[in-house]
């Protein structure tokens, strides 16, 4: 990366005071690992002080696992006063996309992203930011925000490095998909920085029963199209369980293309993952949901949703169902379940 470019990021943070860490609703390991990266590197470099604004539940249990062992604290979305900050820091994410909504009231000084999003129109340039590095080449954002530390002369303490750590770690599948150099150099470097008992606890957490009961109910709705599993669920426990499933069964032999879709928190959220080193999962789930959602995306993986506030649950997975065999040629396809279903 670039050392001019790289220093305009200086250039974005005022001089003194807070600011808050923005990243999309009901962050991820990447999410989470960038924030707290991002977070020491303002601290120990710029002398400011940050806050993480969280919007959105974290229930999938290695998210929680992390947040708890690494004491990752928030303030509530309604609870922020402007007056207190200069201004917002997104990562992970961009404040155009429909999952992440920075607080009122304060400008945007950067924006750091490792996910394709919406195409501009024609003519029309990305939106202007102080600082602004969206960059897909990167397997995870939080490999950005090393780099970031590195060119600024921050080494991450123990913590950091495992928040960080784990954000790669979680984002690339341990470098098995989307990797680059950058994000193999900073798995390697952090991994070494790490707290190994903390990554064990959050990669093997506790899970609920209801966790294991929504595996059986998605193995009782998947649809085997043969170059495709579909699994349209009702209701989830949790957004991120869906991207839970789509990957789950993305392990299944003879399998390309896993879509999962489920019902929450008022929205139909859809992942979309494939096991193919070259293909764009972003441009097929944008084909998928069409003009009734949004979507992000990076490489083999993809995520959206669709409001359940204008379109019924069954019309939503009629709808992702019939555009999505169209899009893989597999309309004449009959489906086979993976298991009987109950009597």
């Amino acid at each position: 990366m670039n050392s001019e470019f790289l220093d305009r990021f200086a250039e974005a943070l005022p001089p003194s005071g807070g600011v808050l860490l923005c990243t999309h609703r009901h962050p991820d390991p990447d999410g989470l690992g960038a924030v707290v990266g991002l977070s020491y590197l303002l601290e120990k470099k710029f002398g400011l002080h940050s806050e993480l604004v969280l919007e959105g539940r974290i229930r999938r249990a290695e998210n929680v696992a992390m947040r708890n062992l690494l004491e990752i604290t928030a303030l509530p979305k309604g609870g922020v006063d402007p007056a207190e900050y200069q201004g917002v820091l997104v990562v992970d994410s961009q404040p155009g996309f429909s999952h992440t909504h920075p607080p009122g009231g304060l400008p945007v000084l950067a924006v750091i992203d490792h996910h394709d999003g919406p195409r501009c129109e024609e003519g029309k340039e990305p939106p202007e930011y102080p600082f602004r590095w969206v960059n897909a080449d990167y397997g995870a954002t939080s490999t950005m925000v090393h780099v970031l530390m590195k060119h600024y002369g921050i080494e991450p303490d123990e913590r950091t490095a495992t928040a960080l750590f784990c954000g790669v770690r979680y984002d690339t599948n341990n470098l098995l998909r989307g990797a680059t150099e950058f994000d193999e150099q900073a798995f390697v470097e952090l991994e070494g920085l790490a707290d190994r008992r903390i990554i064990g606890a959050i990669d093997q957490p506790p899970l609920s029963r209801r966790y294991f009961q929504q595996m059986q109910e998605a193995m009782l709705a998947c649809q085997d199209y043969g170059t495709l599993l579909l699994t349209l669920l009702g209701e989830v426990q949790s957004p991120e369980s869906v991207a839970e499933v789509a990957d789950w069964f993305l392990r299944l032999e003879g399998q390309q293309w896993s879509l999962a879709g489920g019902a929450c928190d008022g929205r139909y959220q859809i992942s979309l993952r494939c096991d193919m080193p070259d293909a764009d999962a972003y441009p097929a789930l944008r084909y998928i949901i069409g003009k009734d959602g949004s979507c992000g995306g990076h490489g083999r993986m993809a995520g959206g949703q669709i409001s359940l506030s204008k379109l019924s649950l069954e019309d939503i997975r009629e709808k992702v169902c019939r555009r999505a065999v169209e899009l893989f040629g597999l309309a004449d396809v009959e489906p086979q379940f993976l298991v009987p279903e109950k009597s």
